[in-house]
């Protein structure tokens, strides 16, 4: 597996899955971690799946956790588990300084592992965070917002290989999903990444997502908020459902758009294919009725790569 371009780590985890749509998952999960540990220059690269105590696949390129002493090894094995589960709970990217007793953490895994940057990536399909990715780095926070999209997808490929997939030999199960597939999702994501920055150019806003009418996040462009991306697309959905449901009382079809105004922040919604939503988070400065417009347009355009984006997706 080759070191790709920081940020471009999407292209890395299609290129494995399509590698590897008959492995065994298991040899699946090794290889997965070992792309990661390999692009980000981790010592450590780590994947949890579930509600599990310990790591689920484990790449050691350079030998250091196997080398501790078994106190600290096993110290190490702890807080790893317990930073993957508060992100899996709570689907929220977390350091290590995050954690109770954060700078001992810290410098715990710099005097034992010279890694002083730790971050936990959340595992999330169907709208919910289902495990976690956990990097131990010498470098500084290397991410993009491409890492945010390949990571998404990371998510969607090992629910659906750990819920849909076959029985192979020896009980292992083997990714269900076939190259062109996952090729063809790749092209998609991309060509909806375009999408959704120029929204945000076009618009001045804070940033733009794409998120599932069930309340499941697909894309983002944009800066992070206070918020967890979960629980804000969970909420956006069920506040424009709410807001059909109450129309239909009143024989309105429902409306196709809804703008919620902040004192800081305001946030403008309108459908996709009636089965999705976009959501433009936007601050004072930004014009209200250039967001209407270009959003409408954009969403126009997304409704023609929606059911390619399904078709890998979980439903």
């Amino acid at each position: 597996m080759r070191s790709n371009e920081r940020g471009d780590v999407y292209r890395l985890v299609f290129e494995l899955t399509a590698r590897a749509t008959d492995v065994p998952y298991e040899e699946f999960l090794d290889e997965l971690v070992e792309g990661l540990a390999a692009h980000y220059h981790a010592d450590v690269a780590r994947v949890h799946v579930g509600a599990t105590s310990q790591a689920t696949a484990s790449a050691d390129p350079e030998g250091k956790v196997s080398a501790l002493e078994p106190s600290d090894r096993g110290r190490f094995d702890t807080l790893d588990a317990i930073l993957a589960e508060e992100v899996r709970r709570d689907g929220v990217l977390r350091t290590a300084l995050d954690m109770d007793g954060g700078q001992e953490i810290v410098n715990f895994l710099a005097r034992s592992l010279q890694t002083p940057e730790t971050f936990a990536f959340p595992l999330i399909a169907r709208g919910k965070a289902f495990g976690a990715i956990t990097l131990y780095l010498r470098d500084a926070y290397p991410f993009e917002e491409a890492d945010v999209r390949g990571l998404q997808a990371i998510g969607n490929v090992l629910y659906a290989a750990t819920n849909k997939a076959g029985t192979s030999g020896g009980g292992r199960a083997a990714v269900p999903v076939t190259s062109n597939q996952l090729r063809e999702y790749q092209d998609t994501l991309e060509r909806v990444g375009r999408i959704l920055e120029e929204l945000k150019f076009l618009t001045d806003a804070k940033s733009v997502l794409l998120i599932d009418h069930e309340g499941e996040f697909i894309s983002k462009h944009g800066d992070e908020s206070k918020f967890s991306t979960t629980d804000f697309s969970s909420v956006v959905a069920s506040g424009f459902a709410a807001s059909r449901r109450l129309a239909g009382f009143y024989g309105a079809p429902g409306p196709h758009s809804i703008a919620h105004e902040g004192e800081n922040e305001s946030v403008f919604v309108v459908e996709v294919a009636k089965r999705a939503i976009l959501a433009v988070v936007y601050t004072g400065h930004a014009a209200p009725g250039l967001i209407t417009r270009w959003a409408a347009a954009a969403a126009g355009r997304l409704e023609s790569h929606y059911d390619k984006l399904t078709e890998v997706r979980v439903t």
